[in-house]
Parts: structure tokens; C-alpha cells; sequence
């Protein structure tokens, strides 16, 4: 029975394709191709010039399992250093679905896991797009800003800067704005006190 829903949930074509250095494998089916096209070109630059795997895995159902033991499988077919960056999508009727970055123990240095997982827009790259709830694409935008921002986090401290990097629009549009709002402030303040020491 249990090979029976191992072959439903995907699990030997995703094993395979981790064979062929696949970045994504797409069991809940939440990715577009365009998406998984670009995450699997990140994840083939950052292996060939820093050594570390990065993949992305989803899953529609973990059949009563933690995503600890879904992803053993996946785990022990990779060579360290890597990142598993895992998704369960939320079901209709749920209140949450389930996100998280799995390492092995040489790569958990070269990334601040806590801040890609932080719900705070300033710092996080994942959680804020999906607690958003705007728009259908939340998975796609979720998924692709994460892998990009853990692929470039990990780049970064190996020295290296990669072609395909999308970059962290979001969170760069928000230090914009965010300095924006603290200058004017700043200059409101001055004012003030420029004619306050005038009269």
C-alpha cells in the first residue's frame, strides 16, 4: 500500500530526475514551467561555481508523514553540500500550508536560514508573498524569489556573483521606499527646527 501512494505522490520520477541534477521536482503541480526553467538554470549555476546543490521540492499530500521524513529519500541521494528548500501547499480548508529549508551540516554557514523564512517583508523572501494572499500566482512568486535569494545568499558568501541571479526586487523596493519615508522625516524635522530657532 505504501509503494502504491509512493508511486502516486511522484516519488520515483522525482528521484530520477535528482539523478539528471534536477533543481525542481513538482509533486503538488503548484510551479510554472517558465518558473521551474529558471530555478533549475539558478541551481545549475550555483552548483557549477560554488559546489553547493540547491533544490526545490513540493508536495501535495505528506500521507500523515512530518516533511522531515518525506524528504529522507531526497536527502540521502545528494552529495553535501546542499539546500532542500520544501513547500506543502496550503489545501482548500486549511489554514496553512507548510514551508521550510533543509541543509546539510557544511551548508547551514553559508546562509541565514532565518532570514529567508522571516514573515517580516524587510528580511524575508517567502513568507511575506504567501501570507499575502494576492493573486494566483503566490506559489510562482513565492518559490522563485526564495530559491533566488537562497542561491544568491549562498553565492555571496562563497564570493561569487551569478548570471542568473534574478535579484531581491522586492526587499530592495522596500529599503527604497523605507529611505525614502526616513529622509523625509529627516528633512521635516530640520525644517521645523530651522524656523523654530528663526522666530
Amino acid at each position: 500500500m505504501k509503494l502504491i501512494s509512493l508511486l502516486k505522490s511522484g516519488f520515483l520520477a522525482a528521484l530520477c530526475s535528482f539523478g539528471l541534477n534536477a533543481a525542481t521536482i513538482d509533486n503538488a503541480g503548484v510551479l510554472s514551467e517558465p518558473i521551474k526553467s529558471k530555478l533549475n538554470e539558478m541551481g545549475a549555476e550555483l552548483k557549477e561555481t560554488t559546489g553547493v546543490t540547491l533544490d526545490l521540492i513540493t508536495f501535495s499530500n505528506l500521507n500523515g508523514e512530518s516533511i522531515d521524513e518525506a524528504i529522507k529519500p531526497f536527502k540521502s541521494s545528494l552529495k553535501p553540500p546542499y539546500v532542500i528548500l520544501v513547500l506543502v501547499p496550503k489545501k482548500a480548508g486549511a489554514k496553512t500550508g507548510k514551508v521550510d529549508i533543509y541543509t546539510s551540516n557544511d551548508a547551514n554557514s553559508l546562509f541565514d536560514k532565518e532570514a529567508v523564512l522571516s514573515p517580516y517583508p524587510e528580511s524575508g523572501s517567502i513568507l511575506p508573498i504567501l501570507v499575502s494572499n494576492k493573486g494566483k500566482d503566490i506559489y510562482n512568486a513565492a518559490m522563485l524569489n526564495g530559491y533566488a535569494d537562497i542561491a544568491d545568499r549562498i553565492a555571496n558568501s562563497k564570493g561569487v556573483v551569478l548570471k542568473s541571479s534574478i535579484g531581491n526586487s522586492n526587499r530592495d523596493t522596500i529599503n527604497i521606499f523605507r529611505y525614502l519615508i526616513y529622509g523625509s522625516i529627516i528633512l521635516v524635522i530640520v525644517v521645523f527646527a530651522i524656523r523654530k530657532i528663526k522666530r
